[in-house]
C-alpha cells in the first residue's frame, strides 16, 4: 500500500510539473519576467547592396545586383503561391525526423540560381545565448520562425560567421514536445521528449532542428544591453537552400513564434520600418522600430491607417485591402471589379504587404490593363528587357529630365501615391529605366520598391497598418530620438 501511495504521489507530482511547464511556456516574456521595454531601434541593411551583407559583391554593378533581386522576387512569389495552394494547414503536424525533406529538383530553375532560398531583402543582427553570440539574419515579414544554424550541424550551408554553439551558452534549454510553443509550428516531431521541427518556405528550402529557449540580447549604440530570457528559436541542424549565406532568419510574421509576437506586450504589439531608396548610397540603413516609438513617429508623420485582414490559409502574411489603381488620377480601365479581394473560404486572391519581395506582383487581370495604360502614355524609346527580367523598359540615355505618369494604389483608408522612382527604376548607367512591377497569378504582393521612402507601421494590436510618405528614410533613421540597436558594423 505504501508503495502504491508513493507511486501515486510521483504521478501527481509529474503531472503537476508538466502543467507548470505548460503554463510557463504559455506566459509571455513580459508577464513572466515583469519586463517593461517599450522601444527598440534596429538598423536593417539591404541584402544585395550593403557592404556588410554576406551576399554583397563589391565588383558587381548595380544592374547586376538588381537583376538578382528581381529573380529573387519571382522565386519568392512562386513560394508564396505554393504555400497558398496547400490551403488551410493545421499546426503541430507530426513528421518523421529521421527522414530528410525532399531534395530540390535538379530541373527546377529555382534551385539553379544561387539566390533561390533568400526569403527576404534585408538583414539585421541578432544575439542569442549567454554570453551572447551575435549573428546576421534575414528579416522576413513573410514567415514566423526565428532560427540560426546550430552546431553540431549535420547538413548546413556555408556561412561567413561561425554557427551558433549551444554548448557555449549557459542559458540554452530545449523545449519539450508537449509545450504549447511546440504546437505553434507547422511540423513537429517527438524526439526523446524534445520538440523537433521542420519549417519550409514554399520553394522547397527548409530548416530542421530542435526548438529551444535562449536569452535574446539587443545591444544599444550607447553600449547598454537589453536581455529577454526564454526566447524561443529554432536551432537548425539540417538547413536546405542557400539562404544567401547568412546565419539564419528573423521571422516578423503574424504567428506566435515570430520575434514581434514573442515580445508581444513588451512592444505593444507594434513595429515599423522605413526603407531607404534602393538607388541611394549603399551604406545607408533602414530603421526598424519596435514599440511605442513606432506609433509616436507615425503620429508625427501623420500616418493614415488601413485595416489588416487575415487569411486562414496563410495566417502569417499581412493582408490589406486594395480597392484600385489610378494612373494620372484616372482609374485604370478594364481592371475587373473585386480583383484584389481576398476569398477567406478558398484562401485565394487578396493583397499581401511584404518587405521581402522587391518589385510588386500584381494579379494578371489587373497587371495587363495597368501595363497597357503605361505603354500608351509613355512615348520614350522602348528596349528589349527580356534579358534583365522586366516587362517594360525604356532607353532614357538621351532624355535630360524624364517624366512618367503618376501612379496611386488606393487602399481602404489610405492612398499610396508613388513617386516616379517607386514605379520606374534606372537599372544601369546607360539610362535603361524599367517598370518595377510584374504579373502573377491568384494574388497580389506590394513589394519593397513601392514601399521605399514610406513609413510603414504595423499596429497588430489594433489590426491595422499605417502608411505615410517620408522625404528620406535615411534621415529618419538618424533623427529618431530613441536608443538605436547596433548593427554588425557598429560593433
Amino acid at each position: 500500500m505504501a508503495a502504491l501511495q508513493l507511486s501515486h504521489l510521483v504521478v501527481v507530482a509529474s503531472i503537476a510539473a508538466s502543467i507548470a511547464l505548460l503554463a510557463e511556456a504559455s506566459i509571455s516574456l513580459s508577464e513572466k519576467y515583469n519586463l517593461t521595454v517599450k522601444t527598440m531601434f534596429v538598423d536593417m541593411k539591404h541584402l544585395d547592396h550593403h557592404p556588410d551583407s554576406p551576399l554583397h559583391n563589391a565588383h558587381s554593378t548595380f544592374a547586376e545586383r538588381f537583376h538578382i533581386t528581381v529573380m529573387r522576387s519571382s522565386i519568392r512569389a512562386a513560394g508564396f503561391k505554393n504555400i497558398l495552394a496547400s490551403g488551410i494547414r493545421p499546426r503541430g503536424v507530426n513528421f518523421d525526423s529521421r527522414t530528410q525533406p525532399s531534395a530540390p529538383s535538379s530541373s527546377s530553375s529555382s534551385f539553379q540560381s544561387p539566390v533561390t532560398a533568400s526569403p527576404g531583402s534585408y538583414i539585421m543582427t541578432i544575439s542569442l545565448g549567454t554570453p551572447p553570440q551575435t549573428k546576421t539574419a534575414i528579416v522576413d515579414t513573410g514567415s514566423d520562425l526565428v532560427w540560426l544554424q546550430c552546431a553540431p550541424c549535420s547538413d548546413c550551408y556555408q556561412q561567413a560567421d561561425p554557427v551558433f554553439e549551444p554548448r557555449k551558452s549557459s542559458t540554452y534549454r530545449r523545449i519539450r514536445y508537449f509545450s504549447p510553443m511546440c504546437g505553434q509550428l507547422p511540423q513537429v516531431s517527438y524526439s526523446s521528449g524534445i520538440c523537433t521541427y521542420r519549417y519550409g518556405y514554399g520553394d522547397q528550402s527548409t530548416t530542421q532542428g530542435e526548438l529551444a529557449l535562449e536569452t535574446l540580447t539587443l545591444t544599444a549604440t550607447d553600449g547598454s544591453n537589453r536581455t529577454f530570457p526564454n526566447f524561443a528559436f529554432g536551432c537548425g541542424r539540417r538547413n536546405q537552400g542557400t539562404f544567401s549565406g547568412v546565419d539564419g532568419l528573423v521571422g516578423l510574421g503574424r504567428g506566435a513564434v515570430s520575434l514581434n509576437e514573442q515580445l508581444g506586450s513588451l512592444i505593444g504589439s507594434k513595429f515599423s520600418y522605413c526603407l531607404v531608396d534602393v538607388s541611394s548610397s549603399a551604406t545607408e540603413t533602414s530603421p526598424l522600430i519596435f514599440g511605442d516609438e513606432a506609433v509616436v513617429t507615425g503620429t508625427a508623420l501623420q500616418v493614415k491607417y488601413t485595416p489588416l485582414l487575415r487569411n486562414p490559409a496563410a495566417d502569417t502574411f499581412y493582408y490589406v485591402k486594395l480597392n484600385g489603381i489610378t494612373v494620372n488620377n484616372r482609374p485604370v480601365a478594364d481592371i475587373p471589379w473585386g480583383v484584389f479581394d481576398l476569398n477567406v473560404h478558398t484562401g485565394r486572391g487578396g493583397v499581401i504587404l511584404d518587405s521581402g519581395t522587391t518589385i510588386s506582383q500584381l494579379i494578371h487581370s489587373a497587371y495587363i490593363p495597368f501595363l497597357t495604360t503605361l505603354q500608351y502614355l509613355i512615348q520614350y524609346p522602348r528596349i528589349d528587357s527580356s534579358q534583365i527580367g522586366f516587362d517594360l523598359c525604356y532607353d532614357l540615355s538621351g532624355v535630360r529630365n524624364p517624366s512618367f505618369p503618376s501612379v496611386t494604389l488606393h487602399f481602404q483608408g489610405v492612398d499610396l501615391v508613388l513617386p516616379a522612382n517607386n514605379v520606374f527604376l534606372e537599372v544601369d548607367q546607360q539610362g535603361t529605366t524599367c517598370l518595377a512591377f510584374a504579373g502573377t497569378t491568384d494574388f497580389t504582393i506590394v513589394g519593397n520598391i513601392q514601399q521605399q521612402n514610406h513609413y510603414i507601421l504595423y499596429d497588430i494590436a489594433n489590426e491595422r497598418v499605417g502608411i505615410a510618405p517620408v522625404k528620406s528614410c535615411a534621415r529618419l533613421a538618424t533623427a529618431t530620438p530613441v536608443p538605436r540597436l547596433s548593427s554588425k558594423s557598429d560593433m
